[in-house]
């Protein structure tokens, strides 16, 4: 083979490797790199994954310390209506107080401005003394339910020879979660 040829191969045989090299490894180099792309993209993902169940695991340790103010909180206003609840409640005031409880009307208004929170509307009529009043509406304010009193009428009731007997309207509003 003369040196011309053999130049000639070489030249043929580099050719022919940067097109073996070009064909097969530059494919398979370009599926490695965009794999290893892949690779750290759900890399982050996990890690993220990973710090959002460590947060829920944080939070539900929380709120297993703070049960107990969760259950406060919840008596305060209640997940549901409980209208049972709520007359036996305003019964007990009247009947630790003095007045009677002549009429208690309830009524749903609907939803208040935090989402979810639902409001009930009660109106009461009571019979009794100024002192009686003052007396409900302290144990009114310091019972554990949220009950936000808005209106209070009074008036002198007709009966003669009495004691000086008052009718009393309060139109108050109480709360509840309303969670289906």
């Amino acid at each position: 083979m003369t040196p011309a040829n053999k130049n000639y191969l070489g030249f043929g045989l580099i050719g022919l490797a940067i097109i073996v090299v070009w064909i097969f490894v530059m494919p398979a180099w370009n599926r490695i790199s965009s794999l290893n792309d892949a690779i750290a993209e759900r890399e982050d993902i996990l890690s993220s994954r990973s710090d959002i169940l460590r947060r829920i695991e944080e939070l539900n340790t929380q709120y297993t310390e703070r049960s107990e103010d969760v259950n406060r909180i919840s008596s305060v206003v209640p997940k549901t209506k409980n209208a049972a609840e709520l007359v036996s409640t305003v019964e007990t005031i009247t009947s630790q107080t003095g007045l009677q409880l002549i009429e208690i009307t309830m009524g749903e208004t609907g939803s208040s401005q935090q989402q979810g929170l639902k409001t009930v509307f009660v109106e009461l009529g009571l019979t009794g003394s100024y002192p009686s009043l003052t007396s409900f509406l302290d144990l009114l304010e310091k019972n554990l339910r949220l009950i936000d009193v808005f209106e209070l009428s009074a008036s002198q009731a007709a009966i003669p020879g009495a004691q000086t007997i008052l009718n009393f309207r309060i139109k108050a509003n109480t709360y509840y979660l309303g969670e289906e």
